[in-house]
Formats: C-alpha cells, sequence, structure tokens
C-alpha cells in the first residue's frame, strides 16, 4: 500500500509539474520577430538571400518587406511583382506556405519602408473614404496570399513632409484596419522610429497601443555619416538622448504596454571614414569622421555593412583590421588605417536582449535577418559538428538567452508550484 501510495503521489506530482511547465513556457515565450528585406535576393555572390536560406525555427514571426502604397488608388500593391508574384517566382507564397512545416510560425507583409516616404501615408490617412479603400484592399491582399498579418511601416508621421495631423489620423487608420481585422484574425503590427521627438510628434502611444498587437521600435540609426562623428549605431545606453534605454524608458513613460513592446536589433553596422588617422590603441568613438563612409560588397550601400559583410571583411583581413569595446553603449567597433565599423556582434546582441527581459518587453524584433552570417563564413572551426549551427551567429546568440531566461522562469515557477503544491496534500 505505501509502495502503491507513494507511486501514485508521484504520478500525481509528475503531471501537475508537467503541466505546469506546460502552462508556463507557454505564457513567457517571447516574441523573435524576422524582418526580411526582399530585395536581398538581388545581391551579389554570397550576399544573395532567398527564402531557401532561411531557417524559419530562429523565428517566432516573419515579415516580408516591402508592399507598397498606390497614391492614385489608395490600395496596397506590390513594388516588385516580378518577384512577388509573376513569373513563378511567388515570393509571397514561398513565405506563406512556410507555415505548413513550421504550423506556429506566423508570416505577415509589410508595407511602406523609408523609400515610401511619408507624404502619401499621410494623405492616405487624412482621409476616411481613403482609409476604407485602402483597409479592403489590405484585407483582400492578405487572404489572397494567405498571411497572418500586416505591419504598416509609415516612415514617419508628422515628418518627411508628412502633416501636423498625422498623429491623430495615424490612430484612425490603426484603429479601422484593427476593427476590420478581427473576424478573419489577422495580426496588425507597426514599426515605429526610435528617436524622442519623431515619438511624441507622429504617435499617440496610449491609442495605438489599443489597437496594435505589437510595436516594433527601430532602435537603430541613431547615428550614422551624417553625424560627421564616429558613434554607435545603436547605443544600449548612452550620456545623451540617444540610447535604446532612453527610448524604450520614454515609450513606457508615454504610456506604451511593455506587453506590447518588441526591441529592434540591427543585423548590420555603419561604417565611418576618419578625418585624422588615430593611434593603434585609441578608441574610434567620438572622433572627426567625414560625410562618406564606405560599402560593402553584397549591400552596396554607403556608410552601411550587413553582418555578413562585417565579418567576412574582418575575418578576410585580420592581419589589418583591429576590434574594440565600447564600454559605455556595449558596442564593438573595428578599425583599419582611418575606416572604421561600429556594429553589433553575438555579445552586444546578447545584452540587448537581456535588456528586453530585463524590461519585460514582448520579445525583439530583427533588422534584417538576410544581413546574418547565414552561410556561416565566419563560424570558427571546430565550434559543432552540425554544420547548420555555424549559420545564423546572431541569431543563434539571441534564441541562447531567450532559451536560458525562459528555462529559468519555467523552473523558478514549476518549483514555486510543487512547493505549494506539496505544503497542502503531504
Amino acid at each position: 500500500m505505501k509502495v502503491c501510495g507513494f507511486l501514485s503521489l508521484f504520478a500525481i506530482l509528475f503531471l501537475t509539474f508537467n503541466n505546469a511547465v506546460s502552462l508556463i513556457r507557454t505564457t513567457q515565450d517571447k516574441v523573435v520577430t524576422c524582418y526580411i528585406a526582399s530585395w536581398a535576393s538581388y545581391r551579389k555572390g554570397s550576399g544573395k538571400f532567398t527564402i531557401n536560406d532561411l531557417r524559419p525555427e530562429l523565428c517566432t514571426h516573419l515579415i516580408y518587406a516591402f508592399a507598397g502604397l498606390n497614391n492614385e488608388t489608395w490600395k496596397i500593391t506590390s513594388l516588385d511583382p516580378n518577384k512577388d508574384i509573376e513569373n513563378g517566382n511567388d515570393g509571397y507564397r514561398k513565405l506563406t506556405v512556410l507555415r505548413k512545416t513550421y504550423p506556429k510560425l506566423k508570416v505577415s507583409l509589410a508595407i511602406g519602408g523609408w523609400n515610401q516616404g511619408s507624404k502619401s501615408y499621410s494623405d492616405l490617412a487624412s482621409s476616411p473614404e481613403r482609409r476604407s479603400r485602402f483597409i479592403d484592399s489590405v484585407l483582400s491582399f492578405l487572404k489572397q496570399f494567405d498571411f497572418n498579418g500586416f505591419d504598416l511601416d509609415w516612415e514617419f508621421p508628422a515628418a518627411r513632409n508628412g502633416s501636423s495631423v498625422d498623429k491623430q489620423n495615424f490612430v484612425s487608420l490603426v484603429k479601422e484596419l484593427k476593427e476590420a481585422f478581427i473576424e478573419p484574425g489577422y495580426i496588425l503590427t507597426a514599426a515605429i522610429s526610435a528617436n524622442k521627438e519623431i515619438i511624441d510628434a507622429g504617435y499617440d502611444i496610449p491609442e495605438i497601443s489599443k489597437y496594435l498587437d505589437h510595436i516594433h521600435v527601430m532602435a537603430y540609426d541613431y547615428h550614422g555619416t551624417w553625424d560627421m562623428k564616429v558613434l554607435p549605431n545603436s547605443p544600449l545606453k548612452s550620456q545623451n538622448d540617444l540610447s535604446v534605454d532612453v527610448t524604450i524608458k520614454h515609450l513606457l513613460d508615454r504610456g506604451a504596454p511593455p506587453s506590447k513592446l518588441v526591441l529592434g536589433l540591427p543585423m548590420y553596422g555603419r561604417t565611418f571614414i576618419l578625418a585624422t588617422k588615430p593611434s593603434s590603441l585609441e578608441s574610434p568613438i567620438n572622433k572627426q569622421s567625414s560625410a562618406e563612409g564606405f560599402k560593402g560588397p553584397y549591400t552596396d550601400q554607403n556608410g552601411f555593412m550587413g553582418y555578413n559583410e562585417i565579418c567576412e571583411e574582418i575575418l578576410d583581413n585580420s592581419e589589418n583590421w583591429s576590434t574594440g569595446w565600447d564600454n559605455e553603449s556595449s558596442t564593438p567597433y573595428a578599425i583599419k588605417d582611418d575606416h572604421v565599423i561600429v556594429y553589433d556582434n553575438p555579445i552586444s546582441m546578447k545584452a540587448k536582449v537581456e535588456y528586453a527581459m530585463k524590461m519585460d518587453l514582448a520579445g525583439v524584433m530583427i533588422w534584417s535577418i538576410d544581413t546574418d552570417d547565414f552561410h556561416g563564413k565566419c563560424a570558427v572551426l571546430g565550434d559543432s559538428l552540425d554544420p547548420r549551427d555555424k549559420t545564423f551567429p546572431l541569431m543563434r546568440s539571441i534564441n541562447a538567452v531567450l532559451r536560458k531566461s525562459s528555462t529559468g522562469r519555467c523552473l523558478y515557477n514549476s518549483t514555486l508550484l510543487l512547493l505549494v503544491f506539496l505544503s497542502r496534500y503531504l
């Protein structure tokens, strides 16, 4: 009887423990939203990134960037029909079909982006009739291509030839979108600026938080060649108002629920050319630079390099590059003569993800997964027996922190539940 009773009690405890673990894991999972720059498929050589290069298991959400707005019909439209829809390329459907293999994956379509500007979206949002026509087209578009949701990337309300009334009209647009999305169950998100002035001018944070499922905070591009000074692209902290910490605390102070905020992480760095060459042991941070940076071989954008370009450049020319770390901003840098790259690596990514967990945010967002080291070219030989574990080092560093955080909370809460159970029934 004693043995039977013990086994019965063990079975109850086992089931209770596992049910608790299952429940806690479900409620504490964090968002890992991965933007995919559709134009990455046009990049040269090893920089070319297609949907076949994805590892969807590293993300909870995928967002295809970007669709556009037709400012004559006020309907959503493909910016590259040849690649997105036509001629057997079917970029949209190749992404959404991934859910057959990864059923928990959510796939959204983003509209807007930097190149689309702000004025057309300002004009759209100012008119109830235009908003209605636009929303109807979005509903049809999402259904046609089997997307789970929609990401509004209007950069930026009340700026870039926008209007002073954009702040309220933005609320109207997301409210009406959300109301239309309730029946089909679509996710509604938006990408917002990390600049305090743009936030205050363009976003009614308490109101948009009512209607957006997640708010993607573009916590990067704080600095670049436009500053004429070498400064971090995405500083965790700083002595001025331009840092991840300042942005998140500002949004929280303005009424954003932590459960809605998703911290943006850049998988790229900014490049600079120094006005004067420093000594070999001197940090380049805060040094004067020219108005022009330099390009990477794949992204071909002045002042910008993807992490894959950065790590390959440093690895291939290790005798010429020196690397260092800026403690204040938690940012690595690399310097070769008068050339400087300020970027993020797995260590700085880890610090930002830990910060997001500390602030109890909904999770993190990646811009963009196609500039991670997706070929694993920079992996150290002997790191792993599995070649796939050498790819996407930034994404893997992010997921490692989230797994550790989730496991820790899971075990802690499960232990508490077990102690409560034992105290009551033993």
